[in-house]
């Protein structure tokens, strides 16, 4: 019989919270599902601990391989595949009992390619702060439809984090359009294309604005910027990301320029945040909020990364950050310093 959903885990030396995930996948209230995680090369515990829930749930299947990345890792899950709908839990991460019945049913329902969920941000407790989570409620910032809608009525879904995981898909959908992740070395942010490519393609995509998915947040985990924590300052994989997800909107000859505004908006992020975690100062290194634009100069980060910076603004249109409402005065003042950065630049 088939499942109603395949859930895929990449696993890459996650054994201190991999317990925990998997629990929570486990006593999921909808029990027609298969479990696939993926030992991503794992050099601690994480095989171990994933061998011995396979044991006691006959629903998991482990594929163990050599590492080659977070990206190939998904590939995998969704060729083994054979859930109706699909979904991504992360490692470190754990859910609600109830995510995978209460989005299938809607997806069931309308029949959807995509069910998109809010999530919370989930903060452990330390010696100064109580355990807390938070909630992210994109109806905070945009209005999506009611019902089923296509991205082109709510597309400042992509200039939020892609977060793929607090979501289903359908799996034939994806196979009939052939979506797959890029596959990159390390983690290299390759739910970005995968998240403009499904929303654009899809027919058919639902929001509910209740969460069930636990983001677990910690100074090495936060956002873009606690991605590239502990890696050289080698940037250029936010830079590739960007070229794929451009290269996806030409290959849908998809040129809205809504939908560009919010591309654009991603792409402002992945800058600025390259300078935050560039900065030698630590009096100008932020973690959250707005980089101090008084600290700005392009020439800070390395030559290689400078030439993928002066590729994306260029290929941007000015007019569209000058106008569109999805800008703010901080993101167009940005926005200008790089233009001038880049043509001031020896």
């Amino acid at each position: 019989m088939e499942k109603n959903v395949s859930i895929i885990v990449p696993v890459c030396n996650s054994a201190k919270y991999l317990a925990e995930c998997i629990k929570s996948i486990c006593a999921q209230t909808l029990k027609n599902i298969e479990i696939i995680c993926i030992n991503d090369g794992s050099s601690d515990e994480s095989f171990e601990i994933l061998s011995s829930f396979e044991k006691k749930d006959s629903r998991i299947r482990l594929v163990s391989k050599i590492n080659e990345g977070y990206g190939c890792a998904l590939n995998i899950g969704l060729n083994l595949a054979g859930g109706e709908y699909i979904g991504f839990v992360e490692p470190k991460d754990f859910v609600d009992k109830k995510m995978f019945e209460k989005l299938y049913a809607l997806s069931k329902k309308s029949d959807a390619d995509v069910v998109k969920s809010s999530y919370f941000k989930y903060f452990e407790k330390t010696a100064k702060d109580s355990e807390r989570k938070e909630k992210v409620s994109f109806e905070k910032y945009c209005k999506p439809p009611t019902w089923f809608f296509r991205i082109t009525e709510c597309p400042a879904f992509f200039s939020f984090h892609p977060s793929i995981w607090s979501a289903l898909y359908k799996r034939t959908f994806l196979n009939n359009n052939s979506i797959r992740f890029v596959e990159a070395k390390g983690f290299s942010n390759v739910d970005n294309p995968f998240q403009v490519e499904t929303m654009l393609l899809a027919q058919k995509i639902v929001y509910t604005g209740s969460a069930y998915y636990f983001r677990r947040q910690n100074p090495c985990m936060d956002g873009i910027a606690g991605s590239l924590a502990g890696e050289t300052l080698n940037f250029a994989h936010l830079y590739d990301r960007a070229d794929e997800m451009h290269e996806i909107l030409n290959r849908c000859k998809n040129r809205d320029r809504n939908i560009l505004a919010n591309i654009y908006k991603r792409e402002l992020g992945f800058v600025r945040h390259t300078f935050e975690v560039s900065a030698q100062n630590e009096a100008i290194r932020t973690k959250r909020g707005h980089f101090p634009l008084d600290n700005f100069d392009i020439k800070n980060v390395p030559y290689e990364i400078q030439l993928r910076i002066e590729k994306m603004v260029s290929r941007m249109d000015g007019d569209i950050i000058k106008n569109n409402p999805a800008f703010d005065s901080y993101e167009r003042n940005f926005y200008n310093l790089l233009i001038s950065s880049v043509s001031n630049k020896v």
